[in-house]
């Protein structure tokens, strides 16, 4: 999967099974034997991206995904811990696909009532090969100031990375990730 992703935090078991009479209206979709689905938009009027020129349907997957890898170093600032995660993938990137899963992601989190995990820090780049510690703080500093300048309520949620590390994504909420997608460097992370 080549596309930009993003997870919803349910706070309560579903399943992706229960976004397809969601999705239908607007969606062609295909269940998965595995509890996931896989679908293209035909009408991303549906969402509120009345004047995109889209090439072809994008192409989602929303599947379960597991927690743990948050779960090790908890969930610092939240309520209360989110009981599952639903991961929503673009098969492929391009600004159009960005738009739609960000879209997407704000139209299923409002019917699951769900935080929205972006996959990693806005506008941060973590392949900054070369970079100094002081050029990567910079950087840290800058994403930081992006979260939180935008309304809404974010996290910096940390998760136990591959080799022992510790990375962080921001975690929002609908108000906030609306924020974004109106934003001039609107991105999902990929």
């Amino acid at each position: 999967m080549g596309g930009p992703a993003a997870g919803l935090w349910l706070p309560g078991r579903r399943s992706a099974l229960d976004a397809a009479p969601w999705l239908e209206s607007f969606c062609e979709v295909r269940i998965e034997n595995d509890d996931s689905l896989e679908f293209s938009v035909r009408q991303p009027s549906a969402i509120g991206l009345h004047g995109l020129q889209q090439t072809s349907p994008g192409s989602f997957h929303l599947g379960p995904e597991s927690l743990e890898d948050y779960q090790e170093l908890g969930f610092p600032g939240l309520d209360r811990p989110p009981a599952a995660e639903l991961a929503l993938l673009a098969y492929s990137s391009g600004q159009e696909n960005h738009l739609l899963l960000g879209h997407l992601a704000q139209f299923l989190a409002e019917r699951f009532a769900a935080l929205i995990d972006l996959g990693g820090l806005l506008g941060y780049r973590f392949c900054v090969h070369g970079t100094s510690r002081g050029e990567e703080e910079n950087l840290l500093a800058e994403a930081r100031a992006l979260a939180s300048s935008l309304p809404g309520r974010v996290w910096e949620m940390p998760y136990a990375a591959h080799g022992g590390g510790c990375g962080y994504s921001h975690v929002g909420d609908l108000e906030f990730l609306a924020a974004w997608l109106d934003h001039p460097n609107f991105r999902m992370i990929k």
